[in-house]
């Protein structure tokens, strides 16, 4: 379709979408991964000024680039899971890896391009299908524990939700198949450890210099409680059922005033 247009397709923008956003009083972005969350789009906007609802294109792209956002995290004291990253097509990885561990394409979205390896065997093959997204790839530590994420709007958290996939860890098809994940919310945890994760969550806010809203992501290693943050959503699912909307509900707040929430900040 897109070679079709009359621009052949080099135009990341099909016809007249730009004339009706710049007609708009405000976009409501709802994109997920490369060029809708990674801050392209952000800065085409700021460009044309464009009002829109979620954070500027600087902090899209420091949140989307999961090797550079780990840097900053460990740069602030605040916990992650060990890695590093490689370069596109690079196979040596340091002999000390542990396994279980994962393999992400380094901008993807939604879990796309992310998988876990279970020995050095399988490793190549996982580097393989990574790499064929053309971007780098994060090797981290799997943690192997509850997994939560935290909403926060404006640098305020909401309440932590606890993310339970029936079978594997949260990917692309346990996010998005009605019946493959319990939701809790709030979860089930103690106050000193629901603050905790909140401070975190706030703090990675803060990092990324995220401006309005987004869902950082955790996971809890249930041997000694210790929480890790895998990476910030800057545009988070927003269906009514998606996770920072049942965060908000648990506040009293409806989806449809979470919505004029998001356009207000």
């Amino acid at each position: 379709l897109k070679e079709q247009r009359r621009d052949g397709g080099r135009n990341m923008f099909g016809p007249n979408v730009l004339s009706l956003c710049e007609m708009a009083d405000i976009v409501f972005l709802g994109l997920h991964g490369a060029n809708g969350e990674d801050g392209r789009i952000q800065a085409a906007f700021d460009l044309m000024g464009i009002r829109y609802t979620g954070t500027g294109y600087l902090s899209s792209a420091l949140a989307m680039d999961k090797g550079l956002s780990k840097q900053l995290f460990q740069k602030a004291g605040i916990p992650t899971p060990t890695g590093f990253t490689l370069k596109n097509g690079q196979q040596t990885v340091p002999s000390s890896i542990p396994y279980p561990c994962m393999v992400k394409t380094i901008c993807g979205g939604s879990s796309v391009g992310a998988y876990r390896v279970n020995s050095p065997e399988a490793l190549p093959d996982a580097l393989n299908e990574a790499y064929a997204f053309g971007e780098d790839v994060v090797v981290e530590q799997f943690i192997t524990g509850r997994e939560f994420s935290v909403g926060v709007i404006d640098g305020k958290a909401l309440p932590v939700i606890e993310i339970a996939p029936l079978q594997g860890f949260y990917d692309y098809k346990n996010k998005y198949q009605p019946g493959s994940t319990i939701e809790t919310c709030p979860a089930e945890l103690s106050g000193e450890l629901t603050a905790r994760l909140q401070s975190y969550a706030e703090q990675v806010f803060t990092v990324l210099k995220l401006t309005s809203y987004a869902r950082i992501d955790f996971m809890m290693d249930t041997s000694d409680q210790s929480f890790y943050c895998l990476e910030a959503n800057t545009l988070p699912g927003m269906t009514p059922t998606s996770l920072l909307p049942q965060e908000a509900a648990a506040i009293g707040m409806s989806f449809e005033d979470l919505c004029e929430k998001l356009i207000e900040v």
